[in-house]
């Protein structure tokens, strides 16, 4: 027996040791640039930032900094204990969502071992999401609320802890929104339990008013805020935006073409399944209408996998019977597991933390800030060309750009279904910086009478237009646009 903490401790490990492993083997890349630096400014202003100042196309204009809480705490903890802190900020913070999952599973009257493994099957496919971003941090919100409104039911005053982790939530991540409608599901379940058929609502001490209470009072703190009571209708906009949807392939549905995202999606529903076939035990109402909107949820966008891959294991272990580990000899079985924590954490070599990705326009960043003149740059280099304090065109802040026709004109020159000269000349661009191989640059290299490459590395083209803007533009037909 003295050996069983350290088992179960090994145990737990599982799947964050699996997370850990693919984070340290990650380059930094996309918007943990612009965060990173948004942070940083706002860390050295002494205060949020409520107008862009990283664009030339929207300088100045109101910026509604809903990610504000994530930006301070990256820049603050990479300032304290250095580049470390992206690995935290991934993660730790998905490694807190899993524990998350073992913990509700236990609060549910699972066993240590079996809430550690269904935990670490759920871990298999979250790497694919882990990132320095901060929806890491709302998939351990999730976890964590859920977790409160299991406990809940048995120890009504766990209730009252849902009111400040609401708030943290809605100062780190606009999906708070999410967490609002956890809590009502709960009070609705509370107030008309479903028990009929296979279907059983869990017993419950935790009465409707309390959860009222608690979710009013987590209301009104939510308005708390950089924003006020307006980031709620922000939050909502944002999250029902077709032109997001358009741009940001997390908004698409799961491209099935890949065996990992068939995988993760159709085999835990599978053996939901199986499980649901193979015996005829009640389902527990409410994790199965949250597996069955998850689902939903990531079909519709695949950026809901992750609270999917936290929830589905949730409901199997409802559904499967109690695993006896009687028979486990923990002194002999943790060594190995121990070892191969070890071997799955160390298969790759770890790359320092803050590694940028070779992806990234590195040397087109560097001739851009000594060579002045407005650039129009690729979308997912927005990020990192503001690191370096190159101001852009257009950067990963889509829900920023919305209200104005930077994202309209964005499109139309990338996907060439305007002339886009005509439109690069309305903004005065000096220089394009975009990936090799691609539409655009094929078009521009088509010109060299206007245009010219200043700098060709295997990661980004810069052009530089010849001459000033005004003279004649060149006709396009459609053939040459497509």
């Amino acid at each position: 027996m003295r050996f069983r903490p350290v088992w179960l401790t090994v145990l737990v490990l599982l799947g964050p040791v699996y997370i850990w492993a693919h984070i340290i083997d990650a380059r930094l890349s996309g918007d943990v640039f612009w965060q990173w630096t948004a942070g940083q400014a706002m860390l050295q202003a002494g205060h949020v930032l409520h107008h862009d100042p990283f664009s030339w196309t929207m300088h100045g204009k109101p910026w509604v900094t809903e990610e504000w809480g994530f930006e301070v705490l990256l820049a603050a903890l990479v300032q304290t204990i250095g580049p470390t802190a992206f690995w935290m900020m991934s993660a730790g913070a998905a490694s807190l969502a899993v524990v998350g999952v073992v913990a509700r599973l236990r609060e549910m009257g699972h066993g240590w071992e079996k809430a550690a493994v269904l935990a670490a099957l759920a871990s298999l496919a979250l790497p694919i999401f882990v990132k320095t971003r901060p929806q890491e941090f709302s998939y351990a919100f999730t976890a964590w609320e859920l977790y409160l409104l299991t406990r809940a039911r048995r120890q009504p005053q766990a209730a009252w802890l849902l009111i400040p982790l609401l708030w943290v939530w809605t100062n780190m991540h606009g999906s708070f929104l999410l967490g609002f409608v956890l809590l009502g599901l709960e009070t609705l379940w509370s107030w008309r339990p479903v028990n009929w058929g296979l279907f059983v609502t869990p017993p419950t001490r935790l009465g409707p008013g309390r959860l009222l209470a608690a979710g009013a009072a987590a209301t009104l703190l939510s308005f708390v805020n950089p924003n006020g009571p307006g980031l709620w209708v922000y939050a909502w906009h944002v999250s029902f935006s077709p032109v997001i949807s358009q741009m940001i392939s997390e908004w698409q549905s799961p491209d099935f073409h890949s065996t990992v995202l068939l995988l993760a999606v159709a085999g835990p529903l599978t053996l939901l399944i199986l499980a649901m076939a193979g015996r005829r035990a009640r389902v527990p109402w409410p994790d199965f209408v949250l597996t069955g909107g998850f689902f939903v949820a990531t079909l519709r966008a695949a950026r809901f996998m992750p609270y999917y891959l936290l929830e589905w294991p949730v409901l199997l272990a409802d559904l499967t019977p109690a695993v006896d580990f009687r028979h486990v000899k923990p002194a002999l079985i943790a060594p190995v597991v121990a070892l191969a924590e070890v071997a799955i954490l160390f298969a790759h070599p770890v790359v320092p933390p803050g590694t940028v990705s070779e992806q990234e326009p590195i040397a087109a960043a560097t001739y851009l800030r000594h060579h002045a003149g407005r650039v129009f740059n690729a979308y997912h280099w927005g990020g990192y060309l503001i690191y370096r304090q190159v101001p852009v065109f257009v950067d990963g802040r889509t829900d920023f750009y919305l209200p104005s026709h930077v994202l309209q004109n964005y499109l139309a020159v990338k996907d060439l279904t305007k002339n886009p000269d005509v439109i690069l000349g309305r903004y005065r661009v000096r220089y394009v910086v975009w990936p090799p191989g691609q539409a655009l640059d094929q078009y521009l290299l088509t010109d060299r009478a206007a245009w010219k490459v200043v700098l060709d590395s295997r990661a980004a083209m810069v052009f530089e237009h010849v001459g000033p803007w005004g003279a004649q533009v060149r006709t396009v037909t459609r053939g040459s646009l497509g």
